[in-house]
């Protein structure tokens, strides 16, 4: 069933983030580092005030909305965007201070970053709605049309005339026409925000508002201290390679947890059930993110010379590979940890978490940054993400819940050394010499999906052997 349901939403999430990259690769090589870091200020202070003012509402839509009736379904999402809407004034304030901190404040700034939050805010809003009310077909269009839009219009804008707020302006764009196809009219009412359905919203979401905000500050405290105590220029490097590798995490384990979340949530009266569907949701999640960021790691070069200047790399590989392994903790964390508390409602623990996890990050970056520059902050990032994967953990076991970790998950890990150990020898550039770059990482990402394939037949995974076999009779 999880599979089925991922198979449903897994092309579109992969175009999508093929348009995230070849997004960063336009902004990258279309702006100075200067102007990219600027931009980069810009983008992380609408993620902060989202994170603030709307994701926390749509988290709570997707936990509580699937155990209401259908005829509630209209009612309930009405008073998460009624929400939503309320708090468009103090979204704002926080954009002008977000701003003002970062010395990026002016009016044409001011109200282009604002546009982009509330358009997004509201697309995602109802991209959200359209996926747990299964309107499959309109949330596939809204997701391809805003891909291509944002790469079109930003590209073709940014070729007109370089200017940041071309970039903002493109973006919140494409989220206006492609949030059209999944809107749906909504009886809203700030009336009804006091009613127990709002109530149950505030009670779920608001611990998860202060953990989102406070994950978004930790994740991305990092700009503001290179910023200052480096430059702008080192922020726009740095910032593109974390955008790089933050997509890339995005895109693998959103895979799964886009459509398996809500199959969860499902089971959410049944312990045995879900602590099994959870196992099966564990392997799936492990399946397709170990060996593709493992995969990433080896071919980490010619990607990123694929997608940045060479300005951009004046680091080498050893900040790729920390900030890889930090990505990896900060999602398994947020994409399966963080349902133990979730599933057994104990999201007060999140924020206390998260707030744990900012001052340690806090911490690291003025240690490490003035030692070691920017290898300091990415390790900055996954001592922080460490640390708070390891709490989350910790409460999540001791208030009762039982993560079953299944035996594939070791076979999945095996295979994924194997397959880091042999394509890293094998590459298909040391037996070929092709003049084009991308045909290069093709050959080698199917080389590594074999040799990763062939050692997962081996183990016998999922009982395979025993497939072939009965194959053949």
């Amino acid at each position: 069933m999880m599979l089925k349901a991922l198979l449903k939403y897994a092309p579109v999430q992969i175009f999508a983030a093929i348009s995230v990259f070849a997004l960063i690769s336009i902004h990258t090589k279309l702006l100075t580092t200067t102007e990219y870091g600027m931009l980069s200020l810009m983008l992380l202070t609408v993620e902060i005030v989202r994170a603030v003012a709307a994701q926390w509402i749509n988290s709570s839509m997707l936990r509580l909305l699937p155990s209401k009736s259908s005829d509630e379904h209209s009612h309930f999402a009405a008073i998460a965007c009624s929400i939503i809407l309320c708090c468009t004034l103090p979204a704002f304030a926080l954009v002008v201070l977000g701003l003002y901190l970062t010395d990026l404040l002016s009016l044409n700034i001011l109200i282009a970053t604002f546009i982009l939050f509330f358009t997004k805010a509201l697309y995602l809003f109802y991209l959200e709605l359209a996926r747990v009310m299964e309107r499959l077909n309109p949330y596939r269009l809204a997701v391809l049309l805003q891909s291509v839009l944002a790469i079109v219009l930003t590209g073709g804008g940014l070729l007109i005339r370089t200017d940041m707020l071309i970039a903002l302006l493109s973006l919140s764009l494409s989220y206006f026409f492609a949030g059209l196809l999944v809107f749906t009219p909504l009886n809203l009412g700030f009336k009804k925000l006091r009613g127990v359905d709002a109530k149950a919203i505030y009670t779920y979401g608001l611990p998860l508002m202060v953990s989102g905000l406070v994950a978004a500050i930790s994740s991305r405290l990092d700009r503001y201290f290179i910023a200052d105590s480096l430059d702008l220029a080192q922020t726009g490097i740095y910032a593109a390679i974390s955008n790089i590798l933050l997509g890339i995490g995005a895109l693998i384990f959103m895979v799964v947890a886009l459509p398996g979340y809500p199959e969860l949530t499902k089971k959410i009266n049944d312990k045995a059930m879900l602590y099994k569907a959870h196992g099966d949701y564990l392997t799936l999640l492990m399946f397709i993110a170990v060996p593709s960021l493992v995969g990433f790691c080896v071919l980490a070069e010619p990607i990123t010379q694929l997608l940045l200047s060479e300005e951009y790399l004046s680091q080498g590989l050893t900040i790729i590979y920390i900030l890889c392994a930090g990505v990896f903790i900060l999602n398994i964390k947020a994409h399966y940890i963080d349902h133990g508390l979730q599933f057994s409602l104990h999201t007060k623990y999140i924020p206390r978490i998260s707030l744990a996890s900012l001052v340690i990050n806090l911490i690291a970056l003025i240690i490490l940054i003035p030692i070691y520059g920017l290898i300091g902050a990415a390790w900055a990032f996954v001592i922080a993400n460490t640390v708070s994967c390891i709490a989350s953990l910790y409460l999540s076991i001791k208030k009762g819940y039982k993560f079953n970790v299944p035996t594939q998950v070791y076979k999945i890990l095996l295979a994924s050394l194997c397959m880091a150990l042999l394509l890293s020898q094998l590459r298909i550039h040391n037996y070929l010499s092709i003049d084009i770059p991308i045909l290069y990482i093709l050959l080698d990402i199917i080389f590594g999906v074999l040799i990763f394939l062939t050692v997962m037949g081996l183990l016998n995974y999922k009982k395979c052997k025993l497939w072939v076999t009965q194959y053949e009779k």
